[in-house]
């Protein structure tokens, strides 16, 4: 983690009132730190949290903080709430990063990566054996501990180790064995202690949010767009969707999709205008067994608030919270705006040396078009190609594991069709998702759109008829009073189409991280989004930089390994 950050972990988060007492000291810190990192642990049965005592818990100064803490975990509670996991919650920018670990006690500790500055246990909490031991391998030497509490007493509190935590002030101690502490606590990956220079190959969303992320860590990022202009790939789509996805805890995606979703819209909020670049309320769900659909206390189905003048045709499919519609370009544009982040387009990399610790990512003539400590590829399909061209390299520029992963790396087709909007009549209120999605009122300089997409095809032979007519085949299965319509405007040269190629991984999920185990050599990747892109873009870039960092993960580790460039290590062929 960078020398001037500061990491806390709070194993009991109740009202944030300390995490509001850390952002204020923060604020007020002369000369300013880089980031305040604070982790918090709440136990499912204290969800949700009582706002009124959040806003009572504060001064005055911080009032600012408070309704910004409260909109952002109000947010989390709508629909069913927030299941097991970890959410990340960036404020101020960025520049503070609250990680919120729902779940028993032990089983988030057990999940953590971190290594914190100083931990907070709650006054009247009762740690296990096995709750301190996770505290202790989540502490350096240094760590400092107090309890909860404007008193900060530690009479009749847990009792710690007196050979770990040494007592420092009335109320603080601190973690200072009296030995060796094992080899064990280094971390894995190679990880950079100051900002210095990246480059980024890639300026579609995955690029652009990790050229934002390590900007606002003090990065001076240089990002290489061989288009004439960035997100011009598959995430040049007008719009799409951003939502969880899967229904039970037991299944990863459910986890991981949960985190990205609230940490994207999170971003949204600070960053683009909404119901101009995104909109929030839900989305419809196709296709849901009667059997399976979520009912209120009343009987009803559970509608998105906004959805009360759905037709009628419409108003018993059920509602998920968890999605939201979004312009890619826009946050593209925002995040390469980051100070510290430097695009140029129309730069063809077509090979890469590694000499002196330095990156070059060379032209078609060999000139240098940037060189860098860290290189990070964002550039789907091509990555593979680039690095096969990197014979100049050591022979361990990548390991096996990712050399695998990258092989087997494949490019799947998509279209979306989309048309004037303000006249469809019977038009739903939310967006559809099903078999496909269908986006109902989509703001553009030509009035409002409607959009209906993707495919997942293997190639990309079909003619743009068959294109539109897979996309409305979609759309009169999920939305019958609304295809007529759809199709009228088709033939009357209405429609218009927008196609796209993604790149996915053997099992359908990202791959970040470094290209070796050990990250020696200053090579990362964050690619393979998918169909996800939108989705995952925000979350892949915060675990790059933890990792990149040594900073706390925003997932738990059992799921941070799913999306490691190296997960295929020691598995079969």
């Amino acid at each position: 983690m960078a020398a001037d950050a500061t990491c806390i972990l709070d194993t009991a988060f109740g009202a944030g009132a300390e995490f509001l007492r850390a952002w204020q000291d923060f604020a007020d810190a002369l000369p300013r730190p880089a980031q305040l990192h604070y982790v918090g642990l709440i136990e499912l049965g204290h969800w949700p949290l009582d706002f009124s005592a959040i806003a009572q818990a504060t001064s005055a100064e911080s009032g600012t903080h408070t309704h910004a803490l409260i909109q952002a975990l109000r947010a989390l509670s709508i629909g069913e709430g927030p299941s097991q996991g970890f959410y990340r919650l960036p404020f101020d920018q960025g520049r503070v990063l609250l990680t919120l670990c729902l779940g028993p006690r032990d089983a988030s500790l057990a999940q953590l990566v971190m290594q914190a500055d100083h931990i907070v246990l709650g006054g009247d909490q009762v740690c296990t054996a096995s709750e301190l031991h996770s505290l202790q391998a989540l502490a350096r030497r240094g760590t400092t501990l107090a309890f909860a509490g404007s008193a900060r007493q530690d009479a009749g509190k847990p009792a710690l180790d007196a050979a770990l935590w040494k007592p420092r002030g009335a109320g603080t101690r601190v973690f200072d064995p009296a030995w060796t502490l094992r080899s064990s606590r280094t971390k894995p990956v190679k990880v950079f202690e100051k900002p210095a220079h990246c480059t980024v190959i890639g300026a579609g969303i995955s690029g652009a949010m990790v050229a934002r992320t390590l900007a606002l860590r003090g990065w001076q990022v240089t990002v290489l767009e061989q288009h004439a202009q960035a997100g011009a790939g598959a995430s040049g789509l007008p719009a799409g969707l951003v939502s969880a996805s899967g229904n039970s805890p037991a299944d990863p995606l459910y986890g991981l999709t949960r985190s990205a979703y609230h940490l994207m819209r999170q971003m949204l909020h600070s960053m683009l205008v909404q119901s101009e670049d995104w909109g929030e309320g839900g989305a419809m769900r196709a296709y849901a067994p009667i059997a399976r659909r979520r009912k209120t206390s009343t009987g009803q189905f559970a509608l998105s608030p906004d959805a009360a003048g759905l037709a009628d045709t419409n108003a018993r499919r059920p509602w998920r919270a968890e999605a939201l519609w979004l312009k890619p370009q826009a946050l593209i544009h925002t995040c390469l705006s980051t100070p510290g982040v430097t695009l140029q387009c129309e730069a063809a990399v077509q090979r890469l040396n590694f000499e002196a610790g330095q990156w070059q990512a060379l032209d078609a003539r060999g000139h240098a078009i940037a060189s860098s400590e860290l290189l990070v590829l964002c550039n789907a399909m091509d990555a593979a190609r680039l690095l096969a061209k990197t014979d100049e390299a050591p022979a361990d520029i990548l390991s096996s594991a990712a050399r695998r992963s990258l092989t087997q790396l494949h490019s799947v087709y998509g279209s979306i069709s989309s048309g004037p909007a303000a006249d469809l009549p019977r038009r739903p209120a939310l967006p559809v998702q099903g078999h496909g999605h269908f986006l109902p009122a989509v703001p553009d300089t030509q009035g409002l759109q409607w959009l209906a997409g993707a495919g997942f095809e293997a190639d990309d032979s079909a003619s743009e008829a068959d294109c539109h007519k897979a996309n409305l085949a979609r759309i009169a299965q999920m939305l019958p009073d609304v295809s007529p319509t759809l199709q009228t405007q088709y033939e009357a040269g209405q429609v218009g189409l927008w196609r796209g190629q993604r790149c996915v991984s053997h099992d359908r999920l990202p791959l970040v991280g470094p290209a070796t185990a050990r990250g020696e050599n200053g090579l990362w990747m964050c690619l393979a989004m998918g169909a996800r892109g939108l989705t995952f873009a925000a979350l892949c870039a915060q675990l790059l930089a933890a990792r990149l960092m040594a900073e706390p993960l925003p997932l738990p580790k059992r799921l941070a390994r799913l999306l490691d460039v190296q997960r295929l290590q020691g598995r079969g062929s």
